[in-house]
């Protein structure tokens, strides 16, 4: 009588990896959790608006004619109708006429130029 035994170390590998990785993920959750709760104490306390501890883009038109964004990672395409930034939740499009980076620091950027459209693309 020769009876094949099977290994359950492939299963049993298997099984772990999965247990390993939802604790991974249920732990870096609740950090986030933890993060945005210490972020809006902090910002609460000190009176100011949470986007901007976190790190949100602040985006200040004036008129039809100028744009200021600030807390922005990167500058993805830039011609004369359409410019697009990379920010920390996603991406800014701007679109117009003659459109000018008149000013740009590692912070913030001014924009100049007929501004007909800005949409906000999320990165999720």
């Amino acid at each position: 009588m020769n009876k094949k035994i099977k290994s359950n170390h492939k299963k049993f590998k298997e099984k772990s990896n999965k247990e390993l990785y939802n604790h991974i993920n249920k732990t870096k959750k609740k950090e986030e959790t933890e993060r945005a709760t210490y972020l809006e104490i902090l910002s609460s306390q000190l009176k100011l608006p949470s986007d901007m501890l976190a790190g949100a883009p602040i985006v200040s038109v004036l008129g039809r004619s100028e744009v200021c964004v600030e807390n922005y990672k990167g500058i993805l395409e830039y011609n004369n109708s359409l410019i697009k930034i990379l920010t920390k939740i996603g991406r800014i499009h701007i679109e117009g006429k003659n459109l000018n980076i008149s000013y740009f620091t590692n912070e913030e950027m001014k924009i100049t130029g007929m501004i007909h459209n800005i949409h906000y693309v999320s990165n999720k």
